[in-house]
């Protein structure tokens, strides 16, 4: 791997625009989907841009993220006719990586750039804290380089879990924590950076890898014991339907997922589309039922379905209306089965899927009679 730093003369996000201008000027990528404001800079939207100069509305560090952009890239790249920079998060990158493995994506044409990440907002959250200017964008990277939350308001439940600051499995790496103000680029030895101006060659400090492994330590920690609380309030079905006695079987969560890449999902067909003669014969079986029903049903599915491939970027629980604690639930769901299998979703693309691989003595308690 290869690190420069990125002449910035005060202004951080420029020179990362300017970053990214170099790519396209210098013909290295066709276009560059990333992270763009929208007019009242109160959210950003990925944006597929060609045009150089619309890169002056681009901000990869905006602390927000209205959903994983994984799934995007992952359409983006079936049939790309030319080489494209996605600009991407932790949790997106790992995403990627995971419908690599499913067969969903292609790396051939694109240039993958990780961008750091201490947390975002939701988006309500963000476009309310940018109206009375309790966060400016533009400074965020000076700001939270030292890995606290310069807002004072919460993050996203999820982003307080994640142990994945730093973006693995990039092209190329953006990072600004620990580096007070600056921003380090750090590309891999077959990435030729030549044609970009602005860049120093560096070592990677001291204080950015401490500060990396406290945040990934701090942090696992906190999962470890959200993980265990929800476990403990959960010891049984009707605990689990207790929590989702609210959902209303929207089915946000569904379309928010990034491992969710199924056209037609056995949840919005006819397997679970009852008509009145169905209800009533429930209704007189049990005397009265909910509706709608299997909501719990509904989200048992979805663990058994996509749950070794979760990768806790919490968009779910983002989308969900009713306040259910989604994210941490698919955590907590599927935790034991990666650990059954030692497996770490978007871990390392050379990696197997446990469903696509046997082992003789996969569960070994089954044959000594503890279980």
């Amino acid at each position: 791997m290869k690190t420069y730093t990125l002449k910035s003369d005060g202004d951080t996000l420029g020179a990362v625009q300017g970053f990214l201008k170099s790519l396209l000027t210098s013909g290295k990528v066709a276009a560059l989907l990333v992270p763009q404001e929208v007019a009242a800079k109160t959210n950003v939207v990925p944006a597929l841009i060609r045009d150089p100069e619309m890169l002056n509305k681009a901000n990869p560090f905006a602390p927000v993220n209205g959903l994983n952009a994984a799934r995007l890239v992952a359409n983006l790249s079936r049939s790309l006719p030319e080489k494209v920079a996605v600009v991407l998060r932790s949790c997106e990158v790992r995403a990627l990586v995971e419908l690599v493995k499913l067969q969903q994506a292609k790396l051939e044409n694109l240039l993958i750039i990780g961008v750091d990440c201490l947390g975002t907002f939701a988006p309500k959250d963000y476009g309310q804290m940018v109206k009375q200017k309790k966060v400016d964008a533009a400074q965020w990277v000076k700001g939270a380089a030292g890995g606290e939350n310069p807002s004072g308001m919460d993050f996203r439940r999820a982003c307080t879990l994640c142990t994945y600051p730093e973006a693995s499995h990039a092209d190329i790496i953006l990072g600004w924590l620990g580096l007070d103000g600056k921003v380090l680029v750090t590309a891999g030895d077959d990435e030729d950076l030549s044609a970009v101006a602005g860049l120093e060659p560096v070592s990677v400090p001291d204080s950015r890898v401490k500060l990396l492994e406290k945040l990934a330590e701090e942090r696992g920690q906190a999962k470890a014991k959200a993980v265990d609380e929800f476990k403990h309030s959960v010891s049984s079905i009707d605990d689990l339907a207790e929590i989702l006695a609210a959902c209303i079987k929207c089915q946000n969560c569904r379309q928010a997922c990034p491992i969710c890449f199924c056209r037609e999902c056995v949840s919005a067909g006819p397997i679970f589309d009852h008509n009145g003669t169905k209800y009533m014969e429930y209704a007189g079986r049990k005397g009265a039922i909910e509706l709608p029903t299997d909501t719990a049903l509904f989200h048992l599915t979805r663990v058994n379905h996509m749950g070794l491939s979760c990768v806790g970027c919490g968009q779910c629980e983002n989308a969900c209306p009713m306040d259910i604690p989604v994210g941490l639930m698919f955590q907590a769901l599927a935790l034991p089965v990666q650990e059954r299998f030692e497996y770490e979703p978007g871990r390392d693309l050379e990696e197997t899927l446990p469903l696509t691989t046997y082992q003789e003595h996969e569960l070994p308690e089954l044959n000594t009679g503890k279980h």
